[in-house]
């Protein structure tokens, strides 16, 4: 078991022990608390920041990326951070150990993940082929996420395979490099490993470069088990409860910024701004080119929690359930591991305040909509005065030949996004500035 993973199964313990350390905030607050996992599905974090969509709700967010998602979890249950983006373990354990954070929105679905491996491997051509061997996956709780999905791709192969047919070992992103560097072979054979199980933001960049091929694809993967990846939004129960109005302004604010990412023509800018993000986090820069790759593999054009979303984590924690002993063998009383039954996830999901906000976009489009626009060449309604002033000539010229003023109240066109333990380590793509 990773040690993220293992943070996290002890951060769930603790979960119910937590109490509300926080006091009281009033319902006008501006200044607003979230949390995440430092990479892409940060993006409407930053992206909404950028461009003022949560300004427009009257609230400024106070974020910290933090690398370890037990502390996220700790934070929400005691009341000191108040959104977070978290992984659909997170939510299992939420769920598992009734922690007081409910999801509210999502965050991203659809994240790429692969099969690769090496391009001078030979030996794995297909998925039955890494029967026997070692699975590599990366470090981190969003990348624990692909285990169960790797449990259910092994079911449902032909021929089909147990968990326990392969080995599961969990590298950090710092290590990916050596893993396709041909120097390294010999230690990569006596090892026995299979390939890599991850996310396509990591393996691309070897992918394009040719370092790597992709064995089992993403579209592979979504034809044997059907993925969604729905990534949670979550909001600890302290706000929801004390603050609805508050939770409302930020979904609202949140809603908005997905469809800013999912409007088309906004493409080179969130493009500039996860450029910006890469010279800030790491202190290099991004080509333009990866950077709309990243993007493009993460969807954004949906804010509801649906039942295939619940569907899926409810398999995922089933697959999880049933690798329990395999997985987390280090915990030796047996009971004590964790995902020992399903959790309640649907109890810790709570939809009304996405349902609002879509409800209040439409209700704001619909009225810029039918507000009347004024000729170009309107002029100006004279002043109330017994004495009417003349508009001087130039003044007149300059009225007349005024460009009409962006609605900011219209509603874009809405078209049909694990982090690891290390993000001080350069992301795989990135050039030095």
């Amino acid at each position: 078991m990773s040690s993220a993973l293992k943070r996290l199964v002890l951060a769930a313990a603790l979960l119910v022990c937590a109490s509300g350390a926080i006091a009281q905030e009033t319902q006008s607050r501006s200044v607003i608390r979230l949390s995440y996992i430092p990479g892409n599905f940060a993006l409407p974090v930053l992206v909404g920041i950028e461009h003022g969509l949560f300004a427009k709700e009257g609230l400024f967010l106070s974020t910290i990326p933090i690398t370890d998602e037990a502390t996220i979890m700790r934070s929400l249950a005691a009341g000191g951070t108040d959104f977070a983006i978290g992984s659909q373990a997170m939510l299992l354990s939420i769920a598992e150990n009734k922690a007081d954070a409910k999801v509210v929105a999502v965050a991203g679905y659809g994240r790429e993940i692969d099969l690769v491996v090496p391009v001078w491997d030979t030996t794995t051509k297909s998925l039955a082929d890494i029967k026997g061997k070692a699975v590599l996956l990366l470090n981190g709780v969003h990348n624990f996420d692909a285990v169960p999905e790797l449990y259910r791709a092994l079911a449902l192969s032909k021929p089909p395979m147990r968990l326990s047919d392969v080995t599961i070992q969990f590298v950090d992103i710092a290590n990916l490099h050596n893993i396709f560097d041909p120097r390294f072979r010999n230690v990569y054979v006596q090892r026995k490993v299979g390939g890599v199980f991850m996310l396509r933001e990591f393996s691309a960049f070897y992918v394009e470069e040719k370092k790597a091929r992709v064995v089992l694809s993403n579209d592979d993967v979504t034809k044997l088990v059907g993925r969604v990846g729905a990534q949670p939004l979550f909001a600890s129960k302290r706000v929801i409860e004390k603050e609805p109005q508050t939770v409302e302004r930020f979904v609202r604010g949140w809603a908005r910024t997905l469809q800013y990412i999912s409007t088309p023509g906004n493409r080179e800018a969130i493009v500039r701004v996860l450029q910006i993000y890469y010279l800030r986090q790491y202190g290099v820069g991004l080509k333009a080119e990866l950077a709309d790759q990243y993007i493009s593999r993460t969807k954004y054009d949906r804010l509801l929690w649906g039942e295939r979303d619940l569907a899926e984590v409810i398999i995922n924690a089933r697959a999880l359930s049933a690798a329990r002993n395999l997985l987390f063998a280090r915990i030796k009383e047996a009971d004590k591991r964790p995902f020992k039954t399903v959790p309640p996830v649907a109890d810790f999901i709570d939809m009304s305040f996405a349902k609002k906000a879509i409800a209040d976009l439409q209700a704001e489009h619909k009225a810029a909509a039918a507000k009347p626009v004024p000729p170009a060449d309107a002029k100006p309604a004279a002043p109330d005065t017994d004495k009417k002033a003349e508009t001087p000539p130039a003044e007149k010229k300059q009225n007349a030949d005024a460009p009409k003023a962006p609605d900011a109240a219209a509603k874009p066109e809405t078209p049909p996004a694990k982090a690891d333990d290390k993000p001080a380590a350069a992301p795989p793509g990135a050039t030095k500035n």
